[in-house]
């Protein structure tokens, strides 16, 4: 069993954040490029590096694994996963969309999460076994179950390959249900799934680091988290499907043509 004080921390870490990005989001920032597409701004860095000082203080016998700056030694069965903002190019534009998230994995399996949702402006969280809360209210997923009906999102990834196989899943999907959005945030995205809000989501490319927490919330919710290939989902693995579990099946056949 998790040590109870984890999950306190996982959230309290996240909160901590919440204030600094508030205050810069429409300052000029400086912007970089890791690849076309893929940018990353000066509070990406200060975010993650906050976060990671409070775990090397309070944990420092445990490995850490960022979008930044992957410092893991893989020595350690106690693996942090940070996502320092989820939807980085909405905030380098000024867009209030966008997530902070951090999910511990213990002998690899997720055991506790925490997301801040800015459009919400509230953390939700999950524990392995105990459900997914925000603000203390219970968090499950909706019980839409035509796929007719429902709202699915999606995400693109940054490489040209993996934004053309998102299109033609983009084709196949949105003739058929009652709507597709796209937030630019993973983390907004699959706390809003986990809320009951959205009924699925997919995408191509994510890292360990954008789904890590998002996954944990989402089963906790009672929704179910696959490959798009219907397999069994894993941290790295080339893609996602998440659902409300009920619509699940058609979504498989859908996207697989």
């Amino acid at each position: 069993m998790v040590e109870n004080n984890l999950l306190d921390f996982a959230r309290e870490t996240v909160e901590s954040v919440v204030g600094i990005l508030k205050e810069n989001i429409h300052n000029r920032l400086e912007v970089q490029y890791k690849a076309k597409f893929d940018l990353y701004t000066e509070m990406d860095k200060r975010v993650e590096n906050q976060i990671m000082r409070a775990i090397s203080e309070n944990f420092p016998e445990h490995d850490i694994v960022t979008e930044e700056t992957d410092i893991a030694t893989g020595k350690s069965d106690h693996v942090w996963y940070i996502d320092p903002i989820s939807g980085s190019t909405n905030y380098a534009h000024g867009l209030p969309i966008y997530g902070v998230s951090l999910a511990l994995e213990v002998r690899e399996n997720i055991q506790v999460g925490a997301i801040y949702n800015s459009v919400e402006d509230e953390v939700f969280y999950a524990e392995r076994g105990k459900g997914a809360y925000v603000e203390g209210k219970k968090l499950s997923v909706s019980d839409v179950e035509e796929i007719q009906k429902s709202t699915v999102s999606t995400s693109f990834p940054y490489n040209k390959s993996g934004r053309n196989k998102n299109l033609e899943y983009f084709n196949r999907i949105a003739p058929i249900v009652e709507g597709v959005r796209r937030t630019g945030s993973v983390s907004v995205d699959l706390s809003y799934l986990a809320h009951g809000s959205l009924d699925a989501f997919w995408a191509v490319g994510l890292e360990s680091w954008d789904t890590a927490a998002c996954w944990l919330l989402v089963e906790e919710s009672g929704g179910r988290a696959r490959r798009i290939n219907g397999q069994n989902y894993e941290l790295e693995a080339e893609s996602i499907l998440v659902s409300n579990g009920k619509i699940h099946e058609d979504m498989v056949r859908l996207l697989n043509g």
